[in-house]
């Protein structure tokens, strides 16, 4: 099977405690029928998320290993209502490695809600392609919305219908757009968004357009500084807070790689623009946040999405983030709160070397 049995009991010491009586709790693990215990039930989970790919597929490993004999039915049964049960350790595991953090009591009983999206997602047995969104909450790992489109529908903030008043938004330059503030200020939503070069009109008091890069070039390394300006949303003039650090060397460099793999994937090649090696100078952020919350707090409430976000790197370069074998809502939780698990173990893994570097499997 995917993983050996010792390397499996390796994994199980890293679980938080309880983990077995939540899958009671939870519905996941109800009848002692053929997967006998919590335990085994997790095995198929990490089975049917790495080697299985699918019910069928998982049904066929468990009947080539001879341990026991589930058909397709069988293990779409048993791990159909396992997704908030794998929230629950996903949680658990992050706020013990660090990686999830408490929610400052400054943000009181605001909802911090990460919105993204990743393209070439493929479903099901017939590999089609689809624009995944996801809104999830930062602080709790709670999945707010997950939807699926088609490749045409991009990733936008209008996509996420369940966006309120007591939210607060942090998404990244694809969704720092004039559209994405008019759809969060229309729903009275707050928000903490990176704008990209060229993204859209800034004005000062007297209406006249600003230069960002301008009123941003004075900052040294590590420094960080914050203007009030004006944008035309539904045809008036509404105050925005602009909140900006200057980069490191080090941080400049892999945002120029990026922005090279950016234009080589999705503008034909072209060329970096000298607009956009400016603002690969610096975070820069608008925000709804009041003026009590100083700049510095806007931008760790920014970085504070990285903690989810290296985890996603994992999902999408080792787990198939990409491939998504089911659209139906419990399967996607199930598949959700699984990968985000394994990248959770993975990074424990990367951190204190608890594998040892026997080969078994």
């Amino acid at each position: 099977m995917g993983l050996g049995k010792k390397r499996f009991k390796q994994l199980l010491k890293m679980l938080p405690e309880g983990w077995e009586a939540k899958a009671k709790e939870l519905g996941a693990f109800h009848r002692a029928v053929k997967i006998k215990s919590p335990e085994e039930l997790l095995h198929l989970v990490l089975l049917y998320l790495t080697e299985g790919k699918s019910f069928a597929g998982t049904s066929a490993l468990l009947g080539l290993c001879g341990e026991i004999s589930l058909n397709k039915m069988a293990v779409y049964k048993r791990i159909r209502k396992c997704g908030e049960w794998l929230k629950w350790i996903c949680t658990h595991i992050y706020r013990q490695a660090g990686l999830l953090v408490e929610k400052p009591q400054w943000l009181k009983d605001r909802n911090i809600i990460l919105a993204d999206g990743s393209e070439d997602v493929r479903c099901g047995t017939e590999h089609l392609y689809f624009m995944l969104h996801y809104c999830i909450d930062l602080f709790t790992l709670s999945l707010r919305e997950f939807l699926i489109t088609d490749m045409k529908n991009g990733e936008k903030l209008v996509n996420f219908k369940e966006i309120g008043k007591k939210d607060i938004v942090i998404a990244d330059r694809a969704y720092g757009t004039l559209a994405g503030l008019t759809y969060l200020l229309n729903r009275q939503a707050g928000y903490v968004l990176r704008i990209r070069a060229g993204c859209f009109n800034i004005y000062d008091q007297n209406e006249q357009k600003i230069d960002l890069l301008e009123q941003f070039a004075a900052l040294k390394e590590g420094e960080t500084a914050e203007i009030t300006a004006y944008c035309i949303i539904n045809k008036r003039y509404e105050p925005i807070r602009i909140c900006a650090l200057r980069k490191d060397e080090d941080s400049e460099r892999k945002g120029m790689k990026k922005l090279l793999k950016t234009n080589q994937r999705k503008r034909g090649g072209i060329p970096v623009s000298e607009l956009q090696q400016g603002y690969n100078k610096y975070i820069i952020v608008i925000t709804s946040l009041e003026h009590e919350v100083s700049t510095t707090q806007v931008l760790e409430l920014y970085r504070t999405r990285w903690q989810i976000e290296i985890a996603f790197k994992h999902l999408k370069t080792i787990f198939r983030y990409n491939e998504m074998p089911a659209r139906l809502s419990e399967n996607i939780q199930t598949w959700f709160f699984g990968k985000l698990l394994l990248a959770a173990l993975c990074e424990t893994l990367v951190n204190t070397g608890r594998f040892s570097p026997s080969r078994e499997c």
